[in-house]
């Protein structure tokens, strides 16, 4: 299958421009379908030492949680007999580390979601489950991880980035992670070190500095008013919206995305469009949330190698909007 560059992309009548729904009208799994067999046995070549490591927060991390989502609780509960107990989780799954499915986001001047779903499709009288996370979770997700570290280029080069705002990780930023990484940040039909079906992960630092605060600093912050829109309370740091980005993301063909902040890109958007709409819902390419990447950077850098194999295990939950991230790098 040949895959056009974002200036190639020629939308079918009706599809909103810039889309890219080109896995066919019953497709649940966009970007996912590169991630073929062939692909992902290709990533095992990167797993040197065979260690593990988890990129999941626990459920009640962090806390108080962003965007005036629920807090986590936990019950436990005998069941009538010494020796036998049982608990419960209570939870927005996007509380903590999490998968943003294509049932999050829309294109907001269409309103479609991914493939041409609109919300009476998710939510009306006649709803059905498609697009929901059990497709995901029903397939795995397994491949490539590549991280750039831009905190630790940050810390390198004296930049002081603003955690709790809309700074924008710039694309030029992200070459210059890459380049002091050894990487050449081009799609490899480019001459370039990125792989076909790659995940993407960007660790920005956000999740070092939240843990640097007390409670009620964080709180001071997470529990701003949250409204759709440029004047947004909550305000993180994250990927920046770009033409540049735009083309890197989109071109490169990442069969997914993730980092430690808590919106992947920057928020609010500075701009009159959101990466959530670009990927989500035009390009069909999960997105990953506030994922624990401090042990996986300090190993990257130790091995000198940023490449990994990385596996998750979405929940199973049909027609469900997202799931805790259940990610794990084995280096």
């Amino acid at each position: 299958m040949a895959f056009p560059l974002r200036k190639d992309l020629r939308p079918k009548s009706g599809e909103p421009e810039d889309s890219a729904w080109i896995w066919g009208s019953d497709d649940e799994l966009g970007r996912l379908n590169l991630q073929t067999p062939e692909r992902v046995k290709k990533a095992l070549e990167t797993v040197s030492s065979g260690e593990t490591i988890p990129l999941g927060l626990p459920f009640d991390q962090p806390a108080p949680p962003c965007y005036g989502r629920a807090f986590f609780k936990h019950r436990i509960a005998s069941l009538g007999a010494k020796h036998t107990v049982d608990d419960s989780y209570e939870m927005n799954p996007q509380s903590t580390s999490q998968w943003d499915g294509f049932r999050h986001f829309a294109h907001v001047p269409s309103g479609f979601f991914y493939n041409g779903m609109t919300l009476e499709d998710i939510s009306g009288p006649n709803a059905s489950t498609k697009c929901g996370i059990h497709a995901w979770a029903t397939r795995g997700i397994a491949g490539r991880g590549l991280l750039l570290d831009y905190a630790r280029y940050a810390e390198a080069n004296d930049i002081k980035p603003e955690f709790y705002d809309n700074f924008g990780i710039s694309y030029g930023d992200l070459v210059k992670v890459a380049q002091g990484q050894g990487i050449d940040l081009r799609p490899a039909a480019q001459g370039g070190d990125i792989q076909v079906g790659d995940i993407l992960i960007v660790r920005s630092g956000f999740l070092k500095n939240a843990n640097s605060l007390t409670y009620e600093q964080k709180a001071a912050r997470h529990l701003q008013a949250h409204k759709f829109g440029p004047d947004d309370g909550q305000r993180y740091i994250g990927v920046e919206q770009s033409e540049e980005i735009l083309d890197f993301l989109h071109d490169s063909y990442f069969s997914a995305v993730a980092g430690d902040q808590p919106a992947f890109e920057a928020w609010p958007s500075r701009k009159d469009y959101y990466l959530h709409e670009k990927l989500l819902a035009l390009w069909g390419c999960p997105i990953g949330e506030l994922w624990d990447l401090e042990k996986l950077a300090e190993k990257c850098a130790e091995r000198q190698q940023w490449t990994f194999f990385l596996a998750s295990a979405p929940n199973n939950v049909k027609g469900g909007v997202s799931s805790t991230a259940n990610a794990l790098a084995i280096v």
